[in-house]
């Protein structure tokens, strides 16, 4: 009979094989619990074997057990119980011989299948979770007492790519069910992860750009010139803000201004929201350039040559997504690139000066693997292949500058870059706990055309001294990602 009570002598049901039972009741084979069984005495009483009894309702007796067995039952599926063992649990009462096979549901973490056993006869062969169980925790505590490790042949396993093991609380008889993470929700935590690390890599990718703008142009008798100053760099996507101190200095080679020179951007602070990101301040960004050009005033054809490297020693640690774990792994992450440009400046008007410029740009951002720590909230630690990045693009656009007075000059500058090769390596987590996992592409939608524009102005304080801002906008590889830098420097002619 399915669901409700089991009235004592129901007729027999010659569409089914029935069971006498000691208690004079028929029972249908199998018995499945839908709604609440509750009667005086035992509430199921066997004497003869049953295939299986399937409870996804409640089994209960004020005097008696919900089960007694004197005979077998083949499986037992079970989702009565809660959280706890108090003389008010709801656990499913059991005495006699154990069954053959023990299932396990599992609803909620206080909604969970438990078994309080007196006077347990035998073994139960298999224990299992049983199909359908929702697994939001990692502990279900109680889910056996008043059995020993005699009455268990298997305490290990998986349930939905989750390791799983029951653990017995000293020699007590109560045992817990102990999950491992589960595949789907470590899947969903590494789609997070993987998210922010291109929030990470966009930051690192764009600070080696924007070093390839970098300049020093002012310059006296001696022929050095030396420029300190500030920039802030935000990432549209992650709202991460990143905070650095600029010293650039060069060297002019002849009386055209041609020069060499070296940039150090050193970060301050880096704000990842979100803690699953952390990179060391301990060592800048280094730029070196080279530029020709066939006039003092920047008329007339103009050549820049750049390159620069960048390492970072990075801190990933998880995002928790149910059953999830918060793995926490350090690696380096090490961005380099290359640029050549070239400029024609020429003038449309007395103050202003317009220079079409085209170039080409190499840049790889490298991280390499590495494995999670395991912590007492870490057992299933996993195991991250290196993420290797790197694109070239072809540049156009052009500039303008606009002396306002005599002292004040503004910049402008609006182009386009354009992919021509980009490789980027999958985001690929393994572990000998967990199966399953796939591989995460680190950008599914690439933006091959991107706008870029900038904004900025100069003062000359002095015949040999120069304060300037400039401010850069690009729209990055990755989709929706933009990032905006703000510099302000103060340059010195030696």
């Amino acid at each position: 009979m399915c669901g409700g009570s089991f009235p004592v002598d129901v007729p027999l049901n010659t569409t089914q094989t029935t069971q006498i039972a000691a208690d004079g009741r028929w029972y249908p084979n199998p018995i499945t619990v839908e709604g609440a069984l509750n009667v005086v005495g035992d509430a199921i009483n066997l004497t003869n074997p049953v295939d299986y009894i399937t409870n996804t309702g409640s089994i209960t007796s004020a005097t008696g057990y919900g089960i007694r067995n004197a005979s077998t039952i083949t499986t037992l599926t079970n989702f009565q119980g809660g959280n706890s063992l108090t003389p008010t649990s709801t656990a499913l009462t059991y005495t006699g011989n154990l069954p053959t096979n023990y299932k396990i549901g599992i609803l909620s973490a206080t909604q969970y299948g438990q078994l309080a056993v007196t006077g347990p006869n035998g073994t139960i062969s298999t224990f299992d979770i049983a199909p359908g169980s929702v697994i939001t925790s990692k502990k279900y505590v109680s889910v056996f007492s008043g059995i020993g490790s005699i009455n268990l042949s298997n305490t290990t396993g998986t349930y939905g790519g989750s390791s799983w093991n029951l653990s017995q609380e000293g020699l007590t008889g109560i045992w817990d069910l102990l999950l491992g993470p589960s595949t789907a929700d470590t899947q969903a935590s590494l789609v997070n992860t993987s998210s922010a690390l291109q929030s990470s890599i966009t930051l690192q990718n764009t600070v080696l750009v924007n070093g390839f703008t970098y300049d020093c142009a002012v310059f006296d008798k001696n022929g050095i010139c030396v420029s300190a100053g500030g920039r802030n760099t935000t990432v549209s996507a992650g709202s991460i803000n990143n905070t650095s101190g600029l010293l650039i200095g060069s060297y002019r080679l002849d009386a055209n201004n041609s020069r060499v020179g070296l940039s150090l951007d050193q970060n301050f602070s880096t704000s990842m929201p979100g803690g699953t990101i952390k990179q060391s301040n301990n060592t800048p960004m280094v730029g070196v350039f080279g530029i020709w050009q066939q006039n003092l005033d920047t008329t007339g054809w103009q050549a820049k040559l750049s390159a620069g490297m960048g390492q970072k020693d990075t801190t990933i640690q998880r995002t928790v997504v149910g059953t999830s774990e918060p793995g926490v792994g350090s690696a380096t992450m090490i961005s380099q690139g290359a640029q050549a440009m070239g400029k024609y400046g020429f003038a449309v008007m007395d103050d202003v000066l317009i220079l079409p410029y085209a170039g080409v740009r190499y840049t790889r951002n490298n991280m390499g693997g590495y494995t999670e720590a395991t912590s007492s909230s870490v057992t299933a630690p996993l195991t991250m292949n290196k993420v290797n990045t790197n694109s070239s693009a072809a540049l156009i656009g052009v500039e303008g500058k606009y002396k306002v007075m005599p002292d004040v000059t503004v910049l402008a500058s609006g182009g386009v870059e354009r992919n021509m090769s980009t490789n980027y390596d999958n985001y690929v987590a393994t572990s000998p706990s967990i199966t399953g996992l796939t591989p995460i592409s680190m950008n599914p939608n690439m933006v091959r055309t991107r706008p870029t524009a900038s904004l900025g102005a100069y003062y000359d304080v002095q015949k040999n001294q120069r304060l300037g801002i400039n401010a850069i906008y690009r729209q990055e590889i990755y989709q929706a990602v933009g990032t905006t830098t703000v510099m302000a420097t103060y340059t010195v002619g030696l």
